[in-house]
């Protein structure tokens, strides 16, 4: 899904800020790959986790345990991920070690084995040098409490994943720098209450069109910094959702799609400036309208944008387009 999948990730509030340069001899990564979660109405979805390592002694982990399913042919994905932001819960030593964690709606005590050699990498959450990837099995207890009577509490003693890590030596991080210009067009809305992100849409013309709409429900916030997050994205829409050109665009949602809606976003002038090897046009301007969809054991939301919040208008085009 390249740069459209790193578009949900950031919607759902799982992006990591790394330093320009780093030495990250404990540089840890966990991927526990998916896995089936039931039968019948389960029978679609899958557990998956991603566990990223803080990257400075004072800094914090980026924990995530995703429920995601793939339906419409595979057009369209469901997610409802587990976020927090712990201190720490993965420790790893290149052949061993431990995925620890209790608090919001999770509880882990696993113990990690390495389940083959090591390989080189070439890159991990956008830091470049001597990584490595290595297979594992992660046995113990794990326990994901949902609150909702479909899912219920997912629970595990056996799951299987890679972790990452940098067993010495320097670093390289930060986006390594584009040769070419990769068109791009994707307009955002935010809404935001006491300064937390409640929901977001992302819309774009690209590869058939394409749109993103998330919830966050702060509501189990605590120390870690714990929130779910309620995705739904379709991909190939074949028609674009975007109508129109600055400084007025507008919004349109076809049927036979899971989110339903209209908008339209109105801007000042545009800024255009160098972007790497494109061409960016960026305007901040403001959007009215209004979404819904339904979740899976989380039911339907909807979500009414206001002149008020936060949006953004980006397109990157080649310098001689």
């Amino acid at each position: 899904m390249g740069v459209r999948r790193l578009a949900v990730l950031v919607a759902a509030g799982s992006a990591l800020a790394l330093p320009g340069r780093a030495l990250a001899v404990d540089h840890v990564v966990l991927y526990v790959s998916p896995s089936k979660v039931g039968t019948g109405q389960l029978a679609p979805w899958r557990l998956s986790a991603a566990v990223v390592g803080a990257a400075a002694p004072a800094a914090r982990e980026t924990f995530g345990v995703s429920l995601t399913r793939r339906f419409l042919n595979g057009r369209a994905e469901e997610l409802h991920g587990f976020r927090a932001a712990p201190a720490r819960t993965v420790t790893f030593d290149g052949t061993s070690g431990r995925w620890a964690a209790r608090f919001g709606s999770v509880t882990i005590d696993m113990s990690i084995a390495a389940t083959g050699p090591a390989r080189p990498i070439a890159e991990s959450q956008g830091c470049r040098g001597g990584l490595r990837s290595v297979p594992v099995t992660l046995r113990g207890s794990f326990a994901l409490r949902t609150g909702t009577t479909l899912f219920r509490t997912v629970r595990r003693q056996l799951l299987r994943g890679t972790v990452t890590y940098n067993p010495g030596g320097p670093l390289e991080c930060g986006p390594a720098a584009a040769a070419e210009c990769t068109p791009s067009t994707v307009l955002l809305a935010s809404r935001q209450a006491s300064n937390l992100r409640t929901s977001t849409v992302m819309l774009s013309p690209d590869a058939g069109g394409w749109l993103t709409f998330a919830f966050a429900d702060h509501s189990a916030l605590g120390s870690s910094g714990s929130t779910w997050n309620h995705v739904m994205r379709v991909e190939r829409l074949g028609f674009s959702p975007l109508a129109g050109d600055l400084p007025r665009i507008a919004v349109r949602l076809r049927a036979a799609i899971p989110v339903s809606g209209s908008g339209t976003f109105t801007a000042p002038p545009a800024i255009d400036e160098p972007s790497g090897a494109c061409r960016r046009t960026a305007v901040v301007g403001s959007f009215a309208g209004t979404f819904r969809t339904r979740f899976a054991g989380w039911g339907a939301r909807s979500s009414t944008f206001r002149a008020s919040d936060y949006a953004r208008f980006a397109r990157d085009a080649a310098e001689d387009s």
